[in-house]
């Protein structure tokens, strides 16, 4: 099964440290990004490290099976960005973007600018030992958005974590399992 509530992901981060491990106990990520991890490493800009959730959660409102999602990685040059995107068809008349995961440097001021909108709307919230992200309401922002997003900062790297409003526990969820994942490198 693929959804897994927060009280299971807190207890795996925190057995870990119970038994007297230095760091929580890490998985692999979502074995549905198995079949693109190569591609994913290739599309990395220079230098990057891309981080995955250990599960992708979805279906609040709307019940999916990760199985049913297409997933696509899209890398740019300038500025360096590598964009993991999940879709519900491959193209529609209407939107099938779910969500999306996406890396950029610190380096990159479009980055640095959203980061800091996400920081002047909102309060931290606690993503791993040292790591403050911040999420961003869909709702609250002008004009208002039918997603939702969380941002955070770790080892150089700017993380963005955007899904549609309506699966706000599992955007946070998914965020602080990145954010406690080893990260994928080239």
């Amino acid at each position: 099964m693929f959804k897994r509530s927060l009280l299971s992901l807190e207890w795996v981060l925190t057995a870990g440290l119970i038994v007297g491990l230095s760091t929580p106990t890490i998985a692999a990520p979502d074995e549905m990004f198995a079949p693109h991890l190569d591609r994913i490493r290739s599309s990395l800009p220079s230098g990057f490290e891309m981080r995955l959730p250990a599960e992708v959660i979805l279906g609040d409102a709307i019940p999916l099976e990760t199985e049913e999602l297409i997933v696509r990685v899209f890398s740019t040059a300038s500025p360096p960005r590598l964009t993991i995107g999940l879709f519900t068809c491959e193209s529609s008349p209407f939107p099938c973007l779910i969500g999306s995961f996406a890396v950029e440097s610190t380096a990159s001021t479009n980055a640095q600018r959203e980061l800091n909108r996400h920081r002047s709307m909102v309060t931290p919230i606690t993503l791993a030992q040292g790591i403050e992200g911040y999420y961003l309401e869909g709702t609250a922002q002008t004009p208002p958005s039918a997603f939702s997003s969380v941002m955070w900062q770790q080892n150089q790297m700017i993380y963005t974590v955007s899904f549609q409003a309506h699966e706000r526990q599992n955007i946070l969820n998914m965020a602080a399992s990145m954010a406690n994942e080893p990260p994928v490198q080239q």
